[in-house]
């Protein structure tokens, strides 16, 4: 990679969890890292803080995803930003991991829940994507955040299987990627998914920081734990570096193994 002028990534919901751990190893691997937040400033600070420790550069940009206003702030923002560092105004990388994870059973989900799932989850990673698109040259990369819940089922226990909404608004992220994928495909843009199973983070505090929960998933792991951010952050690098060129429209299962 010419260091002088480095490949771009943008990663939504980069401030913490899943989405902070890529924008590190994307860092790592020489990206100037676009982190893009909703409204925890001090934790998109942070992430840039351990982005340049690690040698590399970036920016912090906040946007709400699920309304064209901030869609269109945040894009005019990102090629302001870059030109001003000398940059184009283009993408290499988009990483679609901003999500939220409400759980609910059939009976008790409301509008309100089910719209939430699929105004983040869906509607936002198609609508920046097209924007982005509009950044991309060939050989660019469109990584999704999907779920082994799109195909399988967590365990009743505690639960942790009243999440329909979310699987099903995951789902529809792997029928994205394929489709884009074949739509992409003339033009050289390369896009995948990664299906993580149980990880560690704060969305999935609630229950998978209980001794319940904890004990439940990693029992179905063959590793015998759950998930770390820096896990899935590992397979997300692989799609985005040199080695995935011969990989297009794959959902990726980072599970660990759960429930073989």
């Amino acid at each position: 990679m010419n260091t002088s002028t480095p490949k771009v990534a943008l990663v939504t919901g980069g401030s913490r969890g899943i989405g902070r751990a890529t924008a590190l190893e994307l860092a790592r691997q020489g990206h100037f890292v676009i982190v893009h937040y909703r409204a925890d400033h001090e934790a998109a600070n942070a992430t840039l803080d351990a982005i340049r420790i690690a040698g590399a550069d970036g920016f912090a940009v906040s946007a709400d995803l699920t309304s064209s206003e901030g869609l269109s702030q945040l894009f005019k923002v990102v090629d302001a930003e870059l030109v001003q560092r000398g940059l184009a105004a283009q993408l290499d990388v988009l990483v679609n991991n901003a999500g939220v994870a409400d759980g609910g059973t059939l009976e008790g989900t409301s509008v309100e829940l089910f719209d939430r799932q699929f105004s983040l989850n869906v509607k936002a990673v198609f609508f920046t994507t097209q924007e982005a698109l509009k950044r991309m040259n060939p050989g660019a990369r469109i990584i999704n955040l999907s779920s082994v819940l799109s195909s399988r089922v967590f365990e009743t226990a505690g639960g942790f299987s009243a999440i329909s909404a979310y699987a099903a608004a995951k789902a529809a992220v792997d029928a994205l990627t394929r489709h884009w994928a074949v739509e992409l495909g003339p033009r050289g843009i390369l896009v995948n998914a990664v299906a993580p199973g149980p990880v560690d983070t704060d969305m999935n505090a609630s229950w998978l920081r209980t001794d319940e929960g904890k004990a439940v998933m990693t029992a179905a792991s063959p590793l015998g734990r759950v998930g770390r951010p820096e896990d899935i952050a590992g397979v997300i690098a692989f799609l985005a570096g040199a080695g995935s060129q011969w990989t297009t429209g794959q959902v990726i299962d980072a599970s660990g193994g759960y429930r073989l």
